[in-house]
């Protein structure tokens, strides 16, 4: 009969369930593949269950796994609370904060934010970005997964606070080789049409405008879809196609064209501040959100 569970059993096991790999646990863990696959089923024979099992490369886990999640990302983040409000008490600042972000804050805004904030924090504080889509973020925030996350389309509103901090305009672009005429929008269904995977942000936000336009992406040329903006990029540069892209992409560019499409403006899109406001966050994570906010253009409260 289980009677007793390791609190790092649990910390190495949320981990796991967390990255879906034992590869990726490695990194945030900082040891080895074959130490981490012991301890998970350590973990599995004290339980007498089974956690995870294999598809392909990924972990799926089982539904003991999801239940003792649940219970094991409460106790991870008491025992945060615990270390945090103790290493207060005795003057001393700091702790991790998971922070996860789509492709454009995560890899043209937040890098140097960041930076910044670890520079000016005075205290021992670590950072983990994540990057994805706006949906996985999404997903991580509503699952505890993360604490904080940085999306320039909102899945849903259900379970989070949101907040304006960045604003983007998102281009239609070509290979220079399309850019002898003003477009049309019927034109625009029929040029050659690379775009982001489903869950983007960008993807997402085009969708929306050209709905407005009674316009639906089933009705485009659709030629490639890609799950980065530097894989678009490098695609236009070969390929006599168009895309829409956002101006932090496009920054340094001297290659693609931006089109001239009657009828169409460039495309106005905000980056939103999310969080659980049903969670309990660090000091450090709250000491970030007031960074963030103060850097950004709308200051006020999350």
């Amino acid at each position: 009969m289980l009677r007793d569970i390791d609190l790092k059993l649990l910390e190495i096991f949320c981990c796991v369930y967390e990255k879906r790999s034992l590869t990726k646990a490695t990194q945030c863990l900082h040891t080895s593949q074959s130490t981490l696959s012991f301890h998970i089923k350590n973990l599995e024979k004290r339980i007498g269950q089974k956690l995870f099992y294999r598809k392909g490369k990924a972990l799926v886990p089982t539904t003991v796994a999801d239940r003792l999640y649940d219970y094991a990302r409460e106790l991870m983040d008491f025992k945060l609370r615990l270390v945090e409000d103790l290493s207060r008490l005795s003057g001393r600042r700091g702790g991790v904060i998971r922070l996860g972000a789509s492709s454009i804050p995560g890899n043209h805004i937040l890098p140097e934010l960041i930076g910044k904030f670890v520079e000016s924090f005075g205290g021992d504080v670590s950072v983990e970005l994540e990057i994805g889509d706006s949906a996985s973020v999404y997903e991580g925030i509503t699952s505890g997964r993360l604490d904080l996350g940085v999306v320039g389309y909102l899945p849903s509103r259900k379970g989070v606070e949101f907040r304006k901090l960045f604003e983007d305009r998102i281009w239609p672009v070509a290979n220079p080789e399309l850019e002898d005429r003003v477009y049309t929008l019927e034109d625009l269904k029929n040029l050659p049409l690379v775009i982001r995977e489903e869950g983007s942000g960008t993807r997402s936000t085009l969708e929306e405008v050209l709905q407005q336009h009674v316009i639906s992406l089933k009705d485009m040329n659709i030629i490639a879809v890609m799950g980065s903006n530097t894989a678009i990029v490098k695609f236009l540069r070969r390929v006599k196609a168009i895309s829409f892209l956002s101006s932090y992409v496009l920054k340094g560019d001297d290659f693609l064209v931006k089109l001239r499409i009657s009828g169409l403006s460039p495309i106005a899109r905000s980056f939103y501040l999310i969080r659980d406001p049903s969670r309990p966050v660090s000091n450090a994570v709250e000491e970030l959100i007031e960074f963030l906010i103060t850097k950004s253009g709308y200051p006020s409260d999350l």
